[in-house]
């Protein structure tokens, strides 16, 4: 079995053995030999390279074969047609950790495909871990390793921060970039293709990896989204995951028959996915390097008041609009806070929050109204702006602030604008712990990720309802008769989706069902007028489409007479033939209409949607996603998350409802969808409210 513990040679290897180096300047080959030992590899380095004796000082070796010593990790840079051979002579001296370096494979279309499926399926009947192929290779910073086994110009300083990229020209360019930014990550890793080695796989081992305290990645796409998922569940309990994810843009590819497929795309799921599991989705670079940075400098925010001091109103009041965008808020300052402001202020500023200090505030000023806004028990947090004015000593100003920021029990951060000769003499002085941002915008949107971790840990996932032995039981029964009569196994039929749904015991509204006129006429005295008459078929699931629905029938009489209508109208289009049966239903009126769908995700699952619902679902898009199954407290959640929550509080002549009894349809829908894989897709809409009341009217389950 393979487990996190195999790629533990990838990061701490204790020699290594680079197949293909080459003698030649600028090639990846020459580079990566010159990476490792330029950074100062701490084990034992060997090189395979028949056709010369030694590169950089470097022993080469003919083959693979010709090494006594037991090899700790592989790197791989021949070319492609040749990898396949190496990776069969790395398992013949039972090396079981290799990167592959070289491009070509899947990502240049079927024929490279081929190849890589060959050298994946040779890994893993031999049990070797693969990174790659083209990829950018890893790095260790960890002053008991030292490994820069790739071609980046650049390497990071040291902190427990590990990273990985899925684009190696992103990492490339996070990697040459480093002198200018200042970021620090102690772990590097490119996964490329992500033949054997992807996200999961790294995810698990930072957990367990005690060097790693805040876990970064950037991925493109999830290779099993749900046991990414339910991994991240857990790990984000114990230490930060902060994920920057492409193609937010990119539409689902999938299409979806539902109003509830409809309305997500694969980012509303990824979306939901990874806030629900904890972990915190970010926008740019900058944002998950500074906010990991944050991690390590202040913990998760327990609260979420915050203080502005600023020596300019207008940065400031940009300040505030992102706070409260970021679901934040300004603090309010004690009077006695205010008073120990007067006394070192200048007789101008404004002592309310935000605290305007004026140009004139020094670095013994800045240091000092800092303290004594720490002090105030409103006060969570502190962002602190300066603008360099010329009269002021910026480097003076921002090294206290800096000081402050290590030695403040509350988290101080520190936005400034200094004139470019400060950046120079701040990298000269070596100080880059300190987390000092250039972005009046990120300084609230960084609080706010650490104060969302904080809630997140607090309220971590508790899922371990499931449905009851005869609810179960009924429904297996219900599907296995489905598919037993229906070959082609699309949708459920009105009769089938209402039993189902009995079987859950949920709120569905009363209904009868008939086939022909006889039948209706016995039916029509157990339902109350008004009623409603519905056609019911696997083929038109979306019944007022084709005008199958006739509302607010107030008489046996005029229910006959609009069965007879509707037969005929179904006759002359010619689609009579496609309708099972039909459904007498009571008219139920409604106040407020909800939309309660499930559906199943390639990547992901299961996934749950909540929103306001009817005939205009999808030009309302109130899209509220979760995995499932769902905790009632996480249905509570979607409802609260919506559009439609402000109308079930009570709103005007429209009487507040428990929404626990929603909450408890969502839950219950979650579990349905989750425990039987055969259900592709369930639509419950409209779900209608009135007078505290919640009644299912219409429903459609595909399998």
């Amino acid at each position: 079995m393979i487990t996190a513990d195999s790629l533990h040679n990838f990061f701490y290897p204790q020699n290594i053995l680079l197949v293909g180096a080459s003698s030649k300047p600028k090639t990846i080959g020459y580079e990566i030999l010159k990476s490792i030992i330029q950074f100062g590899f701490k084990g034992k380095i060997f090189v395979v390279n028949p056709k010369s004796e030694e590169i950089l000082g470097v022993k080469c070796n003919k083959s693979i074969e010709e090494i006594n010593d037991e090899i700790s990790l592989a790197i791989i840079l021949v070319p492609k047609n040749l990898v396949y051979d190496s990776l069969k002579e790395c398992s013949l001296k039972q090396i079981k950790n290799v990167i592959i370096i070289t491009a070509g494979f899947r990502e240049i279309g079927e024929a490279g495909a081929k190849l890589e499926n060959q050298i994946t399926e040779f890994a893993k009947q031999h049990n070797i871990r693969l990174v790659g192929p083209n990829c950018m290779g890893i790095i260790n910073t960890d002053e008991q390793v030292k490994l820069n086994a790739t071609f980046a110009a650049e390497v990071p300083h040291y902190s427990p921060i590990s990273f990985l990229s899925q684009s190696g020209a992103l990492a490339a360019a996070v990697l040459n970039t480093i002198k200018e930014t200042g970021y620090t990550f102690g772990q590097f890793i490119s996964i490329g293709n992500k033949a054997d080695v992807n996200e999961n796989d790294l995810l698990e081992f930072w957990w367990k990896d005690q060097k790693t305290r805040v876990i970064t990645m950037y991925l493109e796409s999830f290779d099993d989204g749900r046991k990414f998922f339910d991994l991240a569940s857990n790990v984000s309990i114990d230490k930060p995951v902060i994920i920057l994810k492409a193609a937010r843009t990119q539409s689902g590819t999938r299409a979806a028959s539902s109003h509830t497929g409809a309305l997500a795309t694969k980012d509303d799921i990824v979306d939901a996915a990874l806030k629900q599991c904890g972990c915190i989705r970010v926008k740019t670079i900058e944002e998950m390097f500074e906010t990991a940075k944050a991690f390590l400098r202040f913990g998760p925010l327990k609260s979420n008041r915050i203080a502005v001091l600023t020596n300019a109103g207008g940065p400031a009041i940009l300040c505030t609009d992102e706070i409260e965008k970021n679901n934040l808020t300004l603090s309010q300052l004690k009077e006695e806070t205010k008073n120990k402001l007067k006394e070192i202020l200048h007789p101008e500023a404004s002592l309310n929050n935000p605290v305007d200090m004026l140009p004139s505030a020094d670095a013994k000023t800045y240091r000092e109204a800092t303290r004594i806004l720490s002090q105030d028990e409103n006060v969570d947090a502190i962002i602190t702006i300066f603008v360099e004015p010329v009269m002021i000593n910026s480097f003076e100003v921002i090294k206290e602030l800096a000081e402050e920021q290590k030695s403040n029990p509350k988290p101080v951060v520190i936005v400034t604008f200094p004139l470019p000769h400060f950046w120079e003499k701040w990298k000269q002085e070596g100080i880059n712990d300190a987390l000092i941002l250039k972005s009046i915008e990120i300084s609230p949107v960084i609080l706010s990720n650490l104060y969302r971790y904080y809630q997140r840990k607090l309220n971590s996932r508790k899922t371990e309802e499931t449905l009851n032995e005869k609810s179960r039981t009924k429904i297996s029964n219900i599907l296995k008769n489905v598919k037993t009569q229906n070959t082609d196994n699309s949708f459920l039929t009105s009769k089938e989706c209402n039993s189902v749904l009995k079987a859950l015991e949920l709120p569905v509204v009363k209904s009868k069902f008939f086939i022909g006129k006889e039948e209706l006429i016995k039916t029509a005295s157990e339902i109350k007028f008004p009623c409603v008459l519905k056609i019911s078929s696997r083929k038109f699931t979306h019944k007022s489409d084709i005008e199958g629905v006739i509302l607010n029938i107030q008489s046996k009489k005029e229910l006959i007479s609009s069965f007879e209508k509707l037969k005929s109208k179904l006759k002359k289009m010619n689609i009579l033939k496609d309708i099972d049966e039909f459904e007498i239903q009571e008219y139920f009126e409604s106040e407020v209409e909800l939309i309660i769908g499930a559906y199943r995700d390639n990547s992901f699952g299961a996934v749950i949607n909540f929103g306001a619902g009817g005939k205009l679902v999808e030009i309302i898009q109130d899209k509220n996603l979760a995995l499932a199954p769902v905790s009632k407290s996480e249905a509570m959640e979607l409802i609260k998350s919506s559009k439609v929550y402000p109308l079930l509080t009570g709103f005007r002549n429209i009487k507040k409802i428990d929404i626990t009894k929603i909450a408890e349809v969502i839950e219950k829908v979650s579990l349905l969808i989750f425990e039987f894989n055969e259900i592709k897709e369930i639509d419950l809409n409209p779900v209608m409210i009135k007078d505290q009341k919640i009644k299912i009217v219409d429903y459609r389950i595909s399998i």
